[in-house]
């Protein structure tokens, strides 16, 4: 096995950034049998030098180890990165010699869940079918380590699997997988199971709203009696008053019932919550703040925030006290997310070091007050109300 490369696929996936969007998925690991012995025309049909033979090699059954790295498009389906490397022998048909055999395959793969199409439920486990394409590297080399063969060849991936969601941000996975190559048109297996790990929380599914239905009032017959009163004062006799007892202040139209007019209640707040020295972890005593925070953001329901992480003028290196302040706004984002359901695209966050402080970083009360994360919540929402004589209507 190259473990080297191995190892570099696991460090581009695990140095993606810690306050990535929601539905971003990490695979760090999967292990899985790779089933591809056959008959003669499921050879690794290549061109090998003098004295080795021309006629092609069996690849036997195998190790799988792989890793992925992918992006949720919807609560159900994923897009996914997948690099993996199956180690085992090649046998030459025509010496029955055993060499090293190594796979190497690259694909895009899309992870469709049965629920994409049956409709979201809170079951833990999410059935997928997969479907992809990429490109699979056989190399062939000696016992003295000199490559004989290598071919490279397109491939399609066709598969059934299941994630186990433990919670929402980790699950596992088990897959059953079928792989056609293109160029020799033959047929490999494969079954795998590994973890997976989604940063920032799943997409949440969408809450159908049912229509609003206007509602069915039939204009009563105008009938003028010539000793009419109007009871409630609001312009409208009481013969042709289709909504009698109306407040005296309530504008009507021509039937006396009050006229609806939409206005607009804006959302604007602050939190502000204060760390322990060289530390991202939120204390008992703000998480009534980030409550009311959370319960303003059901309330209005397009409000976004902005969570803005700070640190005191401590610590070995700027970068280091950087990095302290993204992870304190990444803990107040999680926090909303993971224990009060807000949506993650809902909440952005930005970490700024010890750039901007409140106080003097040469005092202790000073650096305990930079030690901070400021939030704003802004937002508004639609409101239908009676409309009244001294309202202003834009």
């Amino acid at each position: 096995m190259k473990l080297n490369k191995i190892a570099l696929a696991l460090f581009a996936i695990t140095a993606a950034p810690l306050a990535a969007n929601a539905g971003v998925t990490i695979s760090p690991l999967l292990l899985g049998y790779h089933y591809s012995e056959g008959a003669d025309d499921e050879q690794v049909e290549t061109t090998s030098p003098a004295g080795v033979g021309d006629s092609g090699f069996y690849k036997e059954n195998g190790l799988y180890t792989g890793a992925a790295l992918g992006i949720e498009l919807t609560p159900s389906t994923q897009f996914q990165v997948e690099y993996g490397v199956s180690n085992t022998d090649g046998v030459d048909p025509a010496s029955t010699d055993s060499f090293d055999a190594e796979q190497e395959m690259i694909s895009g793969n899309f992870l469709i869940g049965t629920e994409q199409f049956t409709g979201y439920t809170d079951n833990k486990l999410k059935p997928y079918v997969l479907v992809g394409a990429g490109q699979s590297k056989i190399k062939i080399e000696n016992a003295a380590g000199t490559e004989v063969a290598e071919t490279k060849d397109t491939i399609g991936n066709l598969g059934l699997g299941a994630m186990y969601r433990i919670n929402d941000a980790l699950s596992l996975r088990g897959e059953a997988r079928a792989i056609h190559n293109f160029d020799n048109n033959w047929w490999e297996g494969m079954a795998l199971a590994g973890l997976e790990v989604v940063l920032g929380g799943h997409l949440a599914p969408a809450v159908a709203v049912p229509p609003m239905q206007e509602p069915d009032v039939q204009t009563p017959p105008i009938v003028i009696v010539e000793s009419d009163l109007d009871s409630d004062g609001d312009g409208v006799l009481d013969s042709i008053d289709a909504c009698p007892g109306t407040p005296m202040n309530v504008v009507v139209d021509a039937r006396g019932c009050p006229v609806p007019v939409d206005i607009t209640d804006e959302l604007k707040m602050e939190l502000r919550v204060f760390f322990d020295n060289d530390k991202s972890a939120i204390k008992t005593q703000y998480k009534p703040e980030i409550a009311k925070v959370a319960e303003k953001m059901r309330e209005y329901p397009n409000s976004t925030a902005r969570v803005e992480g700070h640190a005191s003028k401590t610590g070995p290196s700027a970068r280091y006290n950087q990095r302290l302040s993204e992870a304190r706004a990444v803990a107040v984002k999680s926090m909303l997310t993971n224990e009060f359901g807000i949506a993650p695209n809902r909440l952005s966050t930005v970490g700024y070091g010890y750039d901007q402080p409140i106080a003097d970083n040469n005092t202790e009360e000073g650096r305990a007050m930079n030690r901070r994360v400021y939030a704003i919540i802004t937002g508004d929402k639609t409101m239908t109300v009676e409309q009244t004589k001294d309202m202003v209507v834009q």
